[in-house]
């Protein structure tokens, strides 16, 4: 009996990596202009741009086969290697895939990025991994001229963390926000490495000064200003529930059952090869109430 328990035990477990493994390495393509491309699979939604001095990445998403087969894809688009890769914040699915690109490879963050890296993700970045950390870093914005191409990176302020950039593909009217925009999922808000519910909307009217019209989120489908507003409605609501929990001692238990939060309306929550994250109405709640009550820790 207990053979047999374990027996198929173990086939289950099998069965889960092959699901996982496929999952994975299901990469698909959503191509916006002749130059530029969004990859979509398990993790972030990963950007291209193809310029005649070569590709510009932005992000690698979760593991080191998804980087071999974004790398292998954006030289079948493009014709050309990835001369630049950009890592929108630290993240592990923006960020560990960066290994399976070439050593020597441009690869640009903020410095509070490349600090959390270093300071919270220690562990992955060791011995060869190493040599794909961001290697050029700015504080507050960054504009480049490659290959024909103009790409500004901007720091626009504190939300998903206190190190998020979003890159501005001027040519092409676009926007890739990173995870400074989840298009109808709920976020994750990296209150230790200093994100802010109450910051977010702000950061976000920032981006919004700039010239662009397509609009590629960190997660979900590809939209445009009007998606961005969407969330910052979101964003409000949550921000004035955390407040208002602040204001009135309200206890977590009591922000839980708020019926206050309506902008999130068809809202789902992410999935990792149909495994929950956990980023749900419930949490968004409870992380705006630890926000607005100092009942968290910065780690960085």
């Amino acid at each position: 009996m207990w053979k047999k328990l374990l027996t198929a035990a173990v086939l289950l477990v099998i069965a889960f990596a092959i699901f996982v493994y496929w999952n994975v390495r299901s990469i698909e393509l959503e191509t916006l202009s002749d130059d530029l491309h969004v990859l979509r699979g398990v993790g972030s939604n990963v950007t291209v741009l193809n310029t005649s001095a070569g590709a510009v990445v932005v992000d690698s998403m979760t593991t080191h086969l998804q980087g071999r087969l974004i790398r292998a894809k954006v030289k079948e688009l493009t014709g050309q290697e990835t001369v630049l890769l950009i890592n929108t914040h630290y993240h592990l699915d923006h960020t560990h895939g960066n290994p399976s690109f070439a050593p020597g490879t441009r690869v640009v963050a903020t410095e509070r990025t490349l600090s959390h890296l270093q300071a919270l993700d220690a562990g992955f970045w060791e011995g060869d991994d190493a040599k794909l950390l961001p290697n050029e870093t700015f504080s507050d914005s960054l504009k480049l001229d490659i290959g024909g191409k103009t790409i500004h990176l901007l720091h626009p302020g504190r939300g998903h963390t206190d190190g998020d950039l979003v890159v501005i593909f001027a040519t092409e009217k676009a926007v890739a926000m990173g995870d400074l925009f989840f298009n109808e999922h709920y976020p994750n808000i990296d209150l230790e490495a200093g994100g802010s519910v109450q910051e977010w909307s702000a950061t976000l009217d920032r981006v919004l000064q700039e010239s662009f019209e397509i609009v590629i989120p960190g997660h979900g489908a590809t939209t445009d200003r009007l998606g961005i507003n969407g969330f910052q409605r979101f964003l409000g609501q949550l921000a004035k529930i955390g407040r208002s929990a602040a204001a009135d001692k309200t206890t977590l238990e009591e922000v839980l059952k708020t019926d206050q939060l309506t902008a999130d309306k068809g809202y789902s929550p992410l999935r990792f090869a149909g495994i929950s994250l956990g980023l749900n109405q419930e949490f968004v709640l409870r992380r705006a109430w630890e926000e607005a009550t100092g009942n968290f820790e910065r780690k960085n």
